[in-house]
Parts: C-alpha cells; sequence; structure tokens
C-alpha cells in the first residue's frame, strides 16, 4: 500500500525578515573600511613575541627541576642559553642514573646503597627533584627520616609530585602527626595526577583525618587512583561500590573493580573474587583465585579451596593447580 506523506504548510510567522543590504555599496565599504583600519592597526603594530632565551636562569633550572630526562633534554635543544642554564641538572640525571644502577645493582654494578645515597645526594645538589626523592627513600628506610622529610620538603616546595606525595605520606607516620599538612600536600600530589597520592587523599577523605569525613569525595579519589591503575584503589572502590559508601549500590562495579585487582595481585581482592566465583558455580576459575589468594597469605582462602578440592575430580585438580602456576598478575601502580 503507498503511503502518503503529508505535506505541511509553514508558518509564516516563524521567520523573521532580515533587512539586506542596499545596492548602492555603501555598508560594503563600510565594512571595508572598518576591516581595513584594522588591519592596518594591527600590522603596523611591533610583533611581541615573548624572548624565552632572557629567562633568569635561577627561574629556568626551578622549572625544570622536576623534569626526566627527556624533557630535560628537549628544554635544553631550545636554546643556547637553556642548553647553559640546564647543564647542572643534565648532570644530575647522569648521578640519578648511577644511583639506581647502585641502588638495584644493575649496569654491572654490585647493590650499595651508600653510594647509591653518595650518587643521589649529589644529583640532588645540583637541583634535580627525583634525586631528592630518591636519597630521601633511602633516608627513610634507614629510619633517618628528619633527613628524609627534609629532601621531601625540598621537591615538593619545587612541584616534583612524588615529592609532595611522599611529605604528605611522612607528615601521616612521624610524631607528631600532622595530618593538616598531609592532606595538603596530598592534594596537591593528587592535582598532579600522582595516583598514590590520590589513594592516600581518599583514606583520608575517608577516615576523616586532617579533614572533615567526605565520602562522595573519597569515592572520587579512589576512582581516579583506580583509573589510573593503583591496585588498592580499585579495591577500595569495589568497596565503596558493594556497600554504597559515597555512591549508589553497584553489583556490576562492584565486581569490576574486585577482578580487576585480583588480576593485578591483589591477595584480598582475589580471595573475595574467587568466593564470587564460586557462588556462581564457577569451580575451577574459584580455585585459581583461591590459591593465588593463599599464596599471598589470605589463610582463610585455604579453607575455602580445600572444601572445593574436595568437589572437583583429580583432573580438575591438576588443571587447577596448572593454571595457577602458569598466572601472571597484568601490570599496575601498585
Amino acid at each position: 500500500m503507498n503511503q502518503k506523506t503529508l505535506l505541511y504548510r509553514s508558518d509564516a510567522s516563524r521567520f523573521i525578515a532580515f533587512p539586506f543590504s542596499k545596492p548602492d555599496g555603501r555598508d560594503a565599504k563600510t565594512k571595508s573600511s572598518r576591516w581595513s583600519k584594522v588591519s592596518s592597526e594591527s600590522s603596523s603594530s611591533p610583533t611581541n613575541d615573548p624572548d624565552f632565551s632572557a629567562l633568569p636562569f635561577d627561574i629556568l633550572t626551578k622549572i625544570a627541576a622536576p623534569f626526566n630526562f627527556p624533557n630535560l633534554l628537549a628544554a635544553s635543544l631550545v636554546c643556547r642559553s637553556w642548553g647553559d642554564a640546564l647543564r647542572a641538572l643534565r648532570e644530575a640525571m647522569v648521578l640519578l642514573r648511577q644511583g639506581k644502577q647502585f641502588k638495584h645493582g644493575r649496569g654491572g654494578v654490585g647493590r650499595n646503597l651508600e653510594k647509591a645515597l653518595v650518587s643521589f645526594l649529589k644529583g640532588a645538589a645540583r637541583g634535580s627533584t627525583l634525586a631528592m626523592v630518591d636519597a630521601g627513600l633511602i633516608y627513610w628506610e634507614r629510619g633517618q627520616k628528619e633527613e628524609a622529610i627534609a629532601l621531601y620538603q625540598k621537591a615538593a616546595a619545587l612541584g616534583d609530585a612524588a615529592g609532595q606525595c611522599n611529605l604528605g605520606i611522612s607528615y601521616l607516620n612521624t610524631q607528631p602527626l600532622n595530618h593538616k599538612e598531609a592532606v595538603k600536600w596530598l592534594h596537591q600530589a593528587s592535582v598532579g595526577g600522582h595516583v598514590r597520592a590520590q589513594y592516600q587523599l581518599a583514606l583520608c577523605l575517608h577516615q576523616g583525618l586532617g579533614v572533615e569525613q567526605n565520602l562522595q569525595e573519597a569515592v572520587k579519589w579512589y576512582l581516579k587512583a583506580a583509573e589510573g591503575g593503583y591496585v588498592r584503589a580499585m579495591y577500595n572502590a569495589s568497596l565503596c561500590y558493594t556497600f554504597g559508601e559515597g555512591l549508589s549500590h553497584s553489583r556490576r562495579q562492584a565486581r569490576k573493580w574486585m577482578k580487576r585487582a585480583a588480576d593485578r595481585g591483589h591477595g584480598k581482592a582475589q580471595f573475595e573474587h574467587g568466593l564470587a566465583l564460586f557462588s556462581e558455580g564457577e569451580l575451577l576459575k574459584a580455585i585459581v583465585y583461591l590459591e593465588l589468594a593463599t599464596r599471598s597469605g589470605e589463610a582463610a582462602a585455604t579453607h575455602v579451596k580445600n572444601a572445593i578440592l574436595q568437589q572437583l575430580s583429580a583432573t580438575s585438580r591438576d588443571l587447577a593447580l596448572l593454571l595457577t602456576d602458569n598466572w601472571r598478575a597484568l601490570p599496575s601502580s601498585r
């Protein structure tokens, strides 16, 4: 059957008539003269492009202090003036690399924390915040917390996100505790995209440490850190979705983040995910995650795993253990 399309008459009142220019060309001349004045004025003004080569050396070195080697090299090639100003920081990069070789026993050298610290301190003296943070880490591990905090403070003041994060964590773990300062620096690092700082800030907001408790803000930072690959944030985000803390309850989102944490080696998440698989009848997969949780030190997973193994055939048990042995964690920021 042929269908007809009804034609609707247009309502003339919907349209507004715009006045056209008169054919004498006066409007065109007016516009032309107006634009010609603007163009002539702009063309006659001198060029005011900034001369970055005139940037004072001390300001330039402060700006470049948190740079990694590729960014530092790129900045050094902008002009000769910048290359000269950043020479000390390039030397710091060499010392930083040497320090990491000694710290981890790489590059044909044995592990030597004392030599690593010396290299890091030399790099820090040349202005590198990366070296300051690495030297601070060694001091912290040695129990020399005052020396570590002093280096973190220098790095944080120069805008280094890792230094800001470590400084914030230091205030949470040294006496007297200073939660407000911790939150201040963790927030700065979080805004800069540091995922561990985002997780630590979320914990402070969740627990009301140094700031008024705010579950909605806590969840926001948990999710940012989780999306950035931080495993513990994935686990906490899953719990928030499970219990509806700071957001609406969502079983699907809870399962998603729990599995992501489990696949990246989080022991508690592996246990929880294994239990969920067991409740759904996925016994073989459940065994894999429960065995992984057991190997991570989750004692409670052992009892559940053994109970499930009794329900499986010998072939299925062997397959589950083989899958567990071949399992590899997905990359993460920890």
